[in-house]
């Protein structure tokens, strides 16, 4: 590999990592990353565009700092019967996406609760993936970084997710914290489990919290009676990756260079 791909490589870590700035992606469309994962087996799937997150597709869902109750479930665009509700907190239709409101500017500052239910699921539930790309405040998307979590027939079983990718990660701008200017980005998760060990699901819930000032700009829910493992063939490594890639990428062109 050349010094120049390094050089280039080295770049774009440092500027994963904050180092220096650089420009929002020119081609991002909301929603643009969320994608079929192609279930097999009998599978439903239902689909909240950005379209259908906004105050213009939800009239009477209150607006900032997003503490009124909602007057029913957000139902997708696309697809089945499944719907999106708010649990606790504050969270609203916003003029661009579903907002977590609030006045805080501190770090982790819970926003609110959301969950996406199904009271009718497939038939033999085995699978379920669900995807939600997910603007960052100050650093965090989902408070604490907890992912969503799913429970079913009316439990709190608050099962992890057997599969848990970012597939996609879009600069959004920086923040400023006491060590300097720190990046944001809108990242989308796609999260998998498998109930095929589990009989007889009649319902189910996926449950997250957003912290203050996050955004959700799209939501995704597939599910199927055949679990098979997604193949993650192309997953955006975590910004803690990236900056060991920086590192060993900024050691070895120092290597090269001594080396010319």
């Amino acid at each position: 590999m050349s010094v120049f791909r390094h050089t280039a490589l080295c770049f774009m870590a440092a500027a994963m990592m904050g180092l220096f700035t650089t420009s929002a992606r020119a081609d991002f469309v909301p929603g643009a990353s969320i994608i079929d994962p192609g279930l097999p087996g009998t599978a439903e799937a239902d689909v909240w565009t950005n379209a259908s997150l906004t105050a213009g597709g939800n009239p009477g869902y209150g607006g900032f700092p997003g503490s009124a109750a909602w007057p029913a479930p957000i139902g997708s665009s696309q697809g089945g019967d499944a719907g999106l509700s708010k649990l606790s907190g504050a969270a609203y239709p916003g003029g661009s996406s579903i907002y977590f409101g609030g006045f805080s500017s501190a770090q982790n500052t819970l926003g609110g609760t959301l969950a996406v239910q199904d009271a009718t699921p497939v038939a033999g539930l085995a699978n379920v993936v669900f995807q939600i790309q997910i603007g960052e405040a100050f650093g965090y998307d989902f408070f604490d970084h907890a992912l969503p979590v799913l429970s079913y027939n009316g439990g709190s079983q608050n099962l992890a997710a057997t599969l848990s990718l970012v597939t996609d990660q879009v600069y959004n701008g920086e923040f400023a914290s006491p060590t300097g200017p720190q990046p944001l980005y809108i990242n989308t998760y796609l999260l998998q489990w498998d109930l095929s060990g589990i009989a007889g699901v009649n319902g189910f819930s996926i449950a997250f919290s957003g912290v203050q000032h996050s955004q959700i700009y799209a939501l995704r829910l597939d599910q199927s009676d055949v679990y098979e493992p997604y193949a993650a063939t192309a997953a955006v490594p975590e910004p803690a990756s990236l900056a060991l890639l920086g590192c060993g990428v900024a050691a070895l062109f120092v290597k090269l260079r001594k080396r010319a």
